[in-house]
């Protein structure tokens, strides 16, 4: 039997709360943003359920924190729901599954998902939506040893603060994260004035490296330093002065932008040059982006994951499920199902590597 680790979980505290931050108020901005950024599940008006273009939470031309619309009354929801208000009406988006009666993933019910999926181990990204929750990993790992392995987080527009950096190193010495995850989305706080590239940000990518941290990479499709493509352009140049961090491509390739009419990948020279010179990983998620598109198994990301594993093998591909958010989509067991049961041409050596010793070996000092 396959021993299974998913790349990409989540656990998380009652997200009305503060869930590490200074303040639930401080919580709240952070989930803001995130709803305003988030492109894959629509804005619906309450009255009707019709989806609506507008997002009411932030202005389009401003990215700092100054601009966030602060009389939307934005709240966190019950069943799933984040939830505002504009003109008289009310809207909410639907970014976590209907059947989450309560805004919360404790430890024992992600257990539970993962028992029942056949899954071993979960590495807990610690996204700012669910909280600054590495105390909450240490917790969770203590109690259900081997289950867990948790990512460590820092404010990403201020992580070249000595604040930041010590935070980090605590992180990992005494709560025992074990990577760190790093969302392009955090720059929000500055306003993209100062950057993770920038020469102010070299000694905290050194104590990175000095960690031996793997660094899981969430980049966003809207942003001040340009679409997906400009900004792993950048991330190729940033990789050059960094050769030994391992790197994870969270969510991983948006394959769909690199296909042709005929739905055939073709690959940039970027892409190629990061994925087979340099440590860098891409997570196999497809239904928590496409599954709302059409129904399981998933053809073509079937054939999308075809093409990636015959461009670039087994070894720099890594499963994931974004459980529990992917169940407003399928069930745990079908993000694993679909690939794991349809992907005949997978040998047990690849399978392997797929499913549990790749993302393990990030973890490998």
């Amino acid at each position: 039997m396959l021993n299974v680790v998913d790349c990409h979980g989540h656990i998380f505290p009652d997200l009305r709360g503060a869930c590490g931050f200074a303040s639930a108020d401080l919580h709240l901005r952070f989930q803001q943003r995130a709803m305003h950024l988030h492109g894959n599940q629509p804005v619906r008006r309450l009255r009707d359920h019709a989806v609506v273009d507008e997002r009411h939470l932030w202005s389009p031309t401003d990215h700092s924190e100054a601009g966030r619309a602060v009389d939307v009354e934005f709240r966190v929801g019950r069943y799933g729901r984040y939830e505002w208000q504009a003109r008289g009406e009310r809207y909410y988006l639907q970014f976590l599954p209907p059947s989450m009666q309560e805004m919360a993933a404790p430890p024992e019910f992600m257990i539970t998902q993962m028992d029942y999926a056949g899954v071993d181990t979960v590495v807990l990204q610690n996204d700012h939506i669910y909280g600054n929750l590495a105390e909450y990993f240490a917790e969770a790992a203590a109690r259900h040893p081997g289950r867990f392995i948790g990512l460590a987080q820092v404010e990403e527009a201020f992580a070249y603060r000595d604040d930041q950096m010590q935070w980090l190193s605590d992180q990992i010495g005494r709560l025992g994260t074990r990577g760190l995850y790093f969302t392009f989305a955090g720059f929000f706080r500055n306003g993209y004035t100062v950057y993770y590239s920038d020469p102010s940000y070299e000694p905290f990518w050194d104590l990175v490296a000095e960690l031996g941290l793997p660094v899981f990479w969430v980049f966003i499709s809207t942003s001040p330093r340009g679409g997906f493509a400009e900004q792993l352009r950048a991330f190729r140049a940033w990789h050059d002065r960094h050769p030994t961090i391992r790197s994870v491509l969270v969510h991983g390739l948006p394959t769909h932008i690199f296909a042709d009419d005929h739905d055939v990948l073709r690959f940039p020279d970027y892409v190629v040059d990061l994925l087979e010179t340099l440590p860098v990983y891409s997570e196999v998620l497809y239904p928590i982006m496409w599954a709302g598109k059409m129904n399981f198994p998933f053809p073509r990301a079937q054939s999308h994951f075809r093409q990636l594993y015959d461009r670039f093998g087994p070894d720099r591909l890594i499963w994931g499920s974004d459980m529990p958010n992917v169940e407003r989509y399928c069930t745990y067991r079908q993000t694993l199902a679909y690939l794991r049961d349809y992907s005949d041409f997978l040998s047990d050596a690849d399978r392997a590597k797929i499913f549990r010793e790749t993302t393990l070996s990030l973890f490998k000092a």
